[in-house]
C-alpha cells in the first residue's frame, strides 16, 4: 500500500463518519420548524435555559437580600388576579399578550425559587420588560439602566413618565449597591456602563463584575414562555377585560 492510498483511505474513513454522524444531522436540526401548540396536542411547551451567569446572577440576588423586598411569583387567580396589572404578569401588545400567572417551571434551573417574603418593592417576575421600557424613556439601554438603578435608586432622571416628566423616587428605601462600585481611571471613551465621569480627576464610577453580573440576571427575568392549555391558570377572558 502506498502513502497516497492510505491517506485517502484514512480521509475517507474519519470523513464518511463526520459528515453521517455530525454534518448532516446538525443541518437537518437547523432547519427543523418551531413546534405549534394547539389545546388539541397539548404538545410540550420550550423553557428557557437556565445556566451559567444568569445563575451567578440569581445567587447575588440571593446574596444581597433582594428577596426579601421583592418576589417573583405572580399570584393564582384564586388568590387574586394579578393578570392585569401593567407590566406585571408580562405584557399585551398588538403582537401577542404574553400575560400570565407564574409557574413552577418558571423556575426550572434555579437552585432556589425566588419566591420572596414581602412585597415593599415591585415584583421583579417580568422585570426585563419593565427595564427595557423604562431605558427607552432616557435614551439608555436596558443594562445601562438597570446598573444606574442599582447603584442610585432614588435618581430621578431615570423615572420619566409618558409625557417625559421626572417622577419623584425620593420615597423609594430600595438600598443603593454601592459595594458593587468602583472608582477607575478614565482611559479611552471610558466604561459604556460609567455611572458618573470626574473630568478634573480623569476618573469613572464602574460597576465591579457583580454589578454586571446581577444586571444580567435581572434582564432575564420574562415569564414569557408559552404554556399549554392544560398547564396555563390565566384567565380565559383577559384578553378581553383588557380592553375595557
Amino acid at each position: 500500500m502506498t502513502l497516497k492510498s492510505f491517506l485517502i483511505g484514512m480521509f475517507a474513513s474519519f470523513g464518511l463518519a463526520w459528515l453521517c454522524m455530525i454534518a448532516i444531522p446538525t443541518a437537518k436540526m437547523a432547519s427543523l420548524p418551531p413546534v405549534k401548540m394547539s389545546g388539541e396536542e397539548d404538545a410540550e411547551f420550550y423553557q428557557r435555559k437556565t445556566t451559567g451567569r444568569v445563575l451567578n446572577g440569581a445567587q447575588i440576588y440571593a446574596a444581597n437580600g433582594c428577596y426579601t423586598c421583592h418576589s417573583q411569583l405572580i399570584r393564582p387567580t384564586y388568590l387574586g388576579s394579578q393578570i392585569f396589572r401593567k407590566d406585571v404578569a408580562g405584557v399585551s401588545n398588538a403582537d401577542a399578550d404574553t400575560r400570565r400567572e407564574t409557574h413552577y417551571d418558571d423556575y426550572r434551573g434555579e437552585e432556589y425559587a425566588q419566591l420572596g417574603l414581602t412585597r415593599m418593592g415591585p415584583d421583579l417576575s417580568n422585570y426585563g420588560y419593565r427595564a427595557e421600557a423604562y431605558a427607552a424613556r432616557t435614551g439608555m439601554t436596558a443594562e445601562q439602566w438597570t446598573v444606574a438603578h442599582l447603584y442610585n435608586p432614588r435618581n430621578e432622571e431615570l423615572q420619566l413618565g409618558e409625557q417625559g416628566e421626572e417622577i419623584d423616587m425620593s420615597w423609594s428605601n430600595c438600598p443603593s449597591q454601592l459595594q458593587m462600585f468602583e472608582d477607575k481611571d478614565l482611559v479611552g471613551q471610558g466604561d459604556s456602563l460609567a455611572i458618573n465621569i470626574n473630568t478634573t480627576a480623569m476618573t469613572q464610577v464602574v460597576p465591579r463584575e457583580q454589578a454586571r453580573v446581577l444586571t444580567d440576571y435581572l434582564l432575564t427575568l420574562k415569564r414569557d414562555s408559552a404554556l399549554p392549555e392544560s398547564m396555563n391558570n390565566a384567565p380565559q377572558n383577559a384578553g378581553a377585560a383588557a380592553t375595557k
